[in-house]
């Protein structure tokens, strides 16, 4: 089916459903045919998924089952992250290059791009050996999910999960706002990314607005992915300055990199100013009347 929950099931049944399809999924990449980093990145995905899921869900599976499960997908996420970190380094600084295209001499930052390049062909071995671990432990995970004990079945199922990313992410915007840093962005980041899957998960309660809403929250998943990515390769050409020789070009490069990140923060306070404009109790509420609704629906339809 998809990354959704729908009306002919109950909510553990949507979960569960949920849960073993990214799994599948996951492990189809660990099999596939693409390039290495394409896999790598898929597989990361899918548990990032997962983890806004189950924390969708906190509440049912209960805390210890809960930190098992999401100190397992995260775990298995800082592996896969550790192989592709020099891969998507060359991918962040064509995405600049590119954004800048009309500014630029053609074949700019071409000794930086050449490093970064080096690097990444080191590493293919070690990304083989990351899918074949992810492989082996995907099947243990779909065990565990077929076990879950999921009971209720309305809206309390999902709704304090729900609020509490929306606080969580709320209160990291302002934390951000008032400390900006490349670590409370990120932290923010990540809240607002967990946001946006789990309003995929329920815009069928009500699907035209919440199709609006959740690519607002998108686009703020896109400008802090942007920063964070910048901010990575930053720190890399900095800290590594030996490995970059060209100090004209490299200083050339961070400086387009700081332009470029005062843009995208300037459009994520924008973004969080309106997505989190509501306090939590109230986007809870707003939800559990949406769900009311959509259920209502369906009862209409189906007598």
């Amino acid at each position: 089916m998809s990354y959704r929950f729908d009306a002919n099931e109950s909510p553990s049944e949507a979960v569960r459903r949920i849960a073993l399809e990214q799994l599948d999924e996951a492990l189809a990449h660990t099999n596939a045919k693409a390039r290495l980093d394409d896999a790598v990145h898929d597989i990361r995905v899918s548990f990032k998924k997962l983890r806004a899921l189950i924390r969708l869900i906190r509440n049912e599976l209960g805390d210890k089952q809960y930190k098992r499960e999401n100190t397992f997908y995260r775990d298995l996420n800082r592996g896969l992250s550790d192989v592709r970190d020099t891969a998507t380094l060359t991918e962040i600084l064509d995405k600049l290059t590119e954004h800048f295209a009309d500014e630029l001499a053609d074949g700019v930052f071409d000794s930086i791009r050449k490093t970064l390049k080096r690097a990444t062909s080191k590493r293919q071995v070690e990304k083989k050996k990351a899918l074949v671990a992810a492989r082996r432990k995907i099947h243990a995970c779909s065990q565990r999910v077929k076990r879950w004990s999921l009971k209720a079945k309305d809206f309390s199922a999902v709704g304090d999960g729900l609020a509490q990313i929306y606080s969580r992410g709320r209160k990291g915007f302002h934390k951000a706002q008032s400390a900006t840093s490349v670590e409370s962005l990120h932290e923010w980041r990540k809240e607002v990314k967990y946001l946006w899957y789990q309003v995929t998960l329920l815009r069928p309660v009500w699907s035209k607005p919440l199709k609006g809403f959740a690519k607002q929250i998108k686009q703020l998943v896109d400008r802090l992915s942007d920063d964070h990515d910048l901010a990575i390769l930053r720190e890399r050409v900095v800290s590594e300055a030996d490995l970059f020789e060209d100090r004209t070009e490299r200083e050339a490069l961070v400086a387009l990199i700081d332009r470029r990140r005062v843009e995208l923060e300037s459009d994520a306070w924008t973004l969080g100013q309106r997505i989190y404009a509501e306090k939590p109790k109230a986007f809870h509420t707003r939800f559990h009347e949406y769900w009311r609704a959509w259920q209502s629906e369906q009862k209409s339809e189906q007598s």
